[in-house]
């Protein structure tokens, strides 16, 4: 049994219903259970205390923009965006040069020195591991990589070693990793577990790395689409404060920051750096729960059926099934509003599961027209050193998927509704709403993680709802300064989509 789960709680059923008020509330002692056991965002307070859970991180995707003393990451030319290769098909002749081009070409600063050790795997010599120390407050990172039949090495998975005392927080990620190299990011708990002394596997020196052009992201150049006549000056008057949000975030915090606004009912989307891949922390439970309904309008799922957690559905993070023994039964609705209500992770990974997978949660997002929305591994609160090894998506993809939801396209009618409804019942962050009047509320989803802070949502202006997607990695570690740069971008949306 993994330690976090030694915190077990009753089962309870959910206050929705599909049609209509809630039938109760939330009783005393599961709201005081979520209070205790899950923060604001993705990571609760109490697990850093319990379990060693926390606010998740690495360093991040094809990008970081920062101050020069950042390294020397570099603004993509004027209108030209960067190109990122899939880290799958980034293959090098070793384990080390695999791992420094997937390090050095996101992450700003890298050098050939922050590659501290390769780590064989005598359980299966395909596989090994390489440890990372990067720049500045980033973190120690292990890359686990693998060899395939062609000789070359391709990196698979990795994780931000800093949980000595819960590794299964992080160990979560690493299904199909050689056990000995899982075991070897953390050689001191082999000693308390009677084994061998030192590592399970030896170090060997780094060799050659390749020469990697320096770590390019997306310039902050505003975007629009479909906006021509009248509604120009009043985009302008939102895109310009969005602008200065975002490179402020850039130039005060050395992060990187993109925001997407889509008014669909006027047919017009702006914003900045729409298309730079982010991590979508559990933003990406959008796109889940529209699997979920469009399986229920086919037939396939009701909201009454019931089924068990899978030790294999289990997460750090947000949300109390996390302290409960895997194999309790729970109803569809039930672990729908876990998830977006409370951003249960595990509820999120049971429902992945009984949809049919990751797959098929990408296929239903490229259906959407969300193109660069992957869901690569299982929700929780840890994540890979890069996006193109994690969840992923984008300002537009995620601006898209609500806007399908908010016009009744993303599935059936009664479906979208019940999406928006759920949203509007998330009580976890609500940092979109920071940046709106007091009796205006969005229908949301928040996500962070260890210096990633996101917000997306659908907000009803009158008659003309309009959708906000906000973005942004490689921040300061304070998500104080994160949910500042979500309600200022908010609120330059709001200005702009309410005419005032």
């Amino acid at each position: 049994m993994r330690r976090a789960r030694q915190f077990s709680m009753k089962q309870r059923r959910s206050p929705w219903r599909r049609y209509g008020i809630p039938a109760v509330v939330l009783v005393a002692v599961a709201c005081a259970a979520f209070v205790l056991f899950s923060s604001p965002g993705d990571s609760p307070n109490i697990g850093e205390k319990l379990s060693g859970s926390r606010p998740d991180g690495t360093p991040s995707q094809a990008a970081v923009a920062g101050p020069a003393d950042r390294g020397e990451a570099k603004l993509a030319p004027e209108e030209e965006a960067p190109v990122r290769v899939p880290v799958s098909e980034q293959k090098e002749a070793s384990p080390e040069a695999a791992a420094y081009r997937v390090v050095a070409s996101e992450i700003p600063g890298m050098k050939p020195e922050d590659i501290e050790g390769v780590y064989k795997s005598t359980k299966d010599p395909a596989w090994a591991s390489v440890r990372v120390d990067c720049p500045g407050e980033e973190g120690t990172y292990f890359l686990f990589t693998k060899r395939g039949d062609d000789g070359k090495w391709t990196v698979e998975q990795s994780i931000r070693a800093d949980e000595p005392e819960y590794p299964d927080n992080e160990n979560v990620l690493l299904a199909g990793v050689p056990e000995d190299l899982v075991k070897s990011v953390y050689p001191e708990n082999l000693a308390l577990e009677g084994g061998a002394e030192g590592l399970l596997v030896n170090p060997v020196k780094p060799g050659k790395l390749p020469e990697v052009e320096p770590a390019v992201f997306s310039p902050p150049n505003p975007v629009t689409e479909g906006v021509d006549g009248d509604e120009g000056k009043r985009v302008d008057e939102g895109l310009e404060p969005i602008r200065r949000a975002v490179e402020g975030y850039e130039k005060d915090h050395a992060g990187i920051a993109g925001a997407y606004v889509v008014d669909p009912k006027g047919g017009i989307g702006y914003g900045v750096r729409a298309d730079e891949p982010f991590f979508g922390a559990s933003v990406m439970k959008v796109p889940v729960m529209v699997a979920v309904y469009r399986k229920i309008d086919e037939g396939e799922l009701a909201l009454s059926d019931s089924f068990e957690t899978e030790e294999g559905d289990w997460a750090a993070g947000a949300g109390w099934l996390q302290w409960e023994e895997a194999g309790i039964a729970h109803t569809v609705e039930d672990y729908l509003y876990m998830m977006m209500t409370q951003s249960d992770n595990v509820a999120t990974n049971a429902l992945v599961r009984k949809v049919g997978g990751a797959e098929h949660v990408n296929e239903v997002a490229k259906d959407l027209g969300a193109e660069n929305t992957v869901l690569r591994n299982k929700i929780t609160s840890e994540r890979a050193i890069v996006t193109g090894l994690d969840n992923q998506t984008t300002p537009r993809d995620m601006a898209t998927i609500l806007s399908g939801i908010a016009t009744g396209k993303a599935a059936s009618d009664v479906s979208c509704k019940d999406m928006l409804y759920l949203m509007y019942q998330n009580v976890t962050d609500r940092w979109l709403e920071a940046g709106l009047p007091d009796d205006v509320y969005a229908a949301n989803k928040t996500g962070w993680l260890y210096k990633v802070y996101d917000d997306a949502g659908v907000v009803q202006e009158g008659e003309r709802p309009y959708v906000a997607a906000i973005f942004s990695k490689h921040g300061p570690d304070d998500v104080e300064v994160g949910k500042e740069l979500i309600k200022d971008v908010s609120a330059a949306a709001w200005k702009a989509q309410s005419h005032k």
